[in-house]
């Protein structure tokens, strides 16, 4: 157990990092910003128990790394993460702590439920540091994927289930640094999980997803060594980022995908087929312009001009998002997708609702994992229509 000293700095180490004001913990704990600030200088005697627990619930963080040295470990991989991100704001700080936080919750869950975690797919060989071999490997391992997943030509209904039945937690939540579009991680209980920008278009998270689980796929042992891999949507030209773009693009739209459709023959023909293929594929329309180009459908003038211009555009409203159950209502499909969009998976939710019906834990549990008040579990269960 550590002196009330250690425990106010470390404390107090967490809240600057993720960017949370001495009046935040305040307004939590019900106190005046003084006795914060005897917290954090270890000054406070006695120190309640409940204000450790109140300050690891607002901080999300684990309250026995507040009060001895057993979960070192796990933060310190969480640190390792900030460490590899270029520019940390505070909130996406906040961001990955949630992250690791629910996560966590997954694997704790599934062990409560009796529930065995799923394989890891295969693991690719790196290639050597030739551009071209990175290029061929990308587009072996995505037709390889495909067969060995049995999806032919078929369109991906759900990357995020297809990357969760393969071993790796996938979450999304909105980070504030626009240029991050996803990371993969190696978390020391939950195993391999992978975050992606909720901020970015939805076509655009599906593509993020691709590209991490390409990660998981060639970059494993980088991810283990080094803890993460974080990806930046300007960073193309790096030969382990091209070659996951390139996987992510095969992926989600085979070459034979085309096959699938009649070659158009007058510009409006071109023009509704493009539309046609990136609704069914769930991609833009760049991409299956560039598909149709490789496949010599369309002269390089022609894509050049497609992709400059932009004619066909598809609306956000006809991109759906597959971790939101049909049926909902207005309400409640903005209130999941507000859940989403702060790390609550799907997952995690269907996690949560079997164990609580299965009594492996309380409501008040229930409401912790989630981060909200009893009374606003509540009324997050009868505004989402989760059935209990």
């Amino acid at each position: 157990m550590f002196t009330n000293r250690e425990i106010g700095s470390r404390i107090q180490r967490v809240r600057e990092e993720v960017g949370k004001s001495v009046s935040d913990l305040a307004q939590a704990l019900g106190v005046d910003a003084g006795v914060v600030r005897q917290i954090e200088e270890g000054t406070l005697d006695p120190l309640p128990g409940d204000y450790v627990l109140i300050a690891a619930r607002v901080l999300l963080t684990d309250f026995r790394y507040f009060i001895s040295i057993e979960l070192d470990s796990i933060e310190e991989e969480t640190r390792r993460v900030y460490r590899a991100l270029s520019q940390p704001k505070p909130s996406d700080l906040f961001a990955i702590r949630r992250f690791m936080a629910m996560s966590l919750a997954e694997a704790e869950l599934e062990n409560l439920l009796g529930i065995h975690p799923q394989s890891l797919p295969p693991y690719y060989p790196p290639a050597n540091l030739r551009r071209a071999k990175h290029i061929d490997q990308a587009i072996n391992a995505a037709h390889a994927e495909r067969v060995r997943l049995k999806l032919g030509n078929a369109p991906v209904s759900n990357i995020f289930d297809i990357a969760r039945s393969q071993g790796c937690r996938l979450l999304r939540h909105v980070l504030e640094d626009s240029a991050v579009s996803g990371l993969t991680v190696m978390h020391p209980t939950a195993g391999i999980s992978v975050l992606v920008n909720y901020d970015d278009d939805i076509y655009r998270q599906f593509f993020s997803a691709a590209h991490e689980y390409a990660h998981v796929l060639f970059d494993r042992e980088t991810i283990q060594k080094s803890g993460c891999v974080v990806s930046y949507s300007y960073s193309g030209e790096e030969l382990i980022e091209l070659r996951a773009n390139r996987f992510a693009a095969h992926f989600l739209l085979p070459p034979t995908a085309l096959e699938r459709y009649d070659r158009p023959r007058t510009v409006a023909e071109l023009t509704t087929t493009i539309r046609t293929v990136a609704l069914d594929y769930r991609v833009n329309t760049a991409t299956v312009v560039y598909r149709m180009h490789e496949a010599g459908w369309i002269t390089e003038r022609t894509s050049r001009s497609f992709s400059k211009k932009k004619p066909v555009k598809i609306g956000r409203k006809e991109k759906r998002d597959p971790d939101l159950p049909e049926g909902l209502t207005e309400a409640q499909r903005v209130r999941r997708e507000r859940a989403i969009q702060t790390g609550v998976s799907s997952r995690l939710l269907e996690l949560l609702r079997t164990a609580l019906i299965d009594g492996q834990i309380t409501f008040g549990r229930f409401a912790e994992i989630l981060d909200l008040t009893v009374d606003a579990a509540d009324e997050f269960v009868r505004a989402t229509g989760v059935a209990l």
